[in-house]
């Protein structure tokens, strides 16, 4: 019996340290936009109705930005996009054109709106989607999540660790 509590501690352990470390390098990985850019990729939760009906809400969608050479025109793309209110959102669409600038970004359009390439985020061909999986993660990456979920139980393990070192100690001394 000991044995199998063992095994399922050290499993729930391990997952627990897997979804710290997995967790804090998204945040620290996050651009100005709080979107997590590893490499090449671009990882997000689907935060509103406007990538549906592709993609839902809670869907976090892992997306792989490719060459400005790659993109022609008809290819659906996620893209950043300034509203009115100066605020940045994910969208999504068909380029419906290309400027191509000699010395400088080409611009793609998608409809009206006119975005760099420093601005788009990947064609959808290149995206791979985990469904449901984001309103864990957007709970985690907040900062009540992170503190309950993961700050806190890192600060208990390890005066934990240190209780046990100095009751150790203790027993030592208490044996000689």
């Amino acid at each position: 019996m000991k044995k199998v509590v063992s095994v399922v501690k050290g499993l729930l352990i391990s997952i627990w340290v897997l979804v710290a470390i997995t967790t804090t390098i998204l945040l620290i990985s996050y651009n100005d936009y709080s979107v997590s850019e590893i490499g090449s990729y671009s990882i997000f939760i689907v935060d509103s109705e406007r990538l549906e009906p592709l993609y839902n809400k809670n869907d976090i969608l892992i997306v792989k930005k490719v060459a400005e050479n790659k993109y022609s025109v008809g290819d659906n793309a996620f893209f950043y996009l300034d509203n009115a209110a100066d605020y940045i959102f994910i969208n999504h669409g068909e380029i419906t054109k290309i400027d191509e600038v000699e010395h400088g970004e080409d611009a793609y359009y998608f409809g009206d709106d006119a975005v760099s390439y420093s601005r788009l985020l990947g064609p959808e061909k290149e995206t791979k989607v985990c469904r449901g999986w984001g309103l864990l993660l957007s709970i985690l990456e907040s900062r009540w999540g992170f503190m309950f979920f993961i700050i806190f139980p890192t600060i208990f393990a390890v005066v934990y660790e240190i209780y046990s070192i100095v009751e150790e100690i203790k027993s030592e001394d208490d044996e000689e």
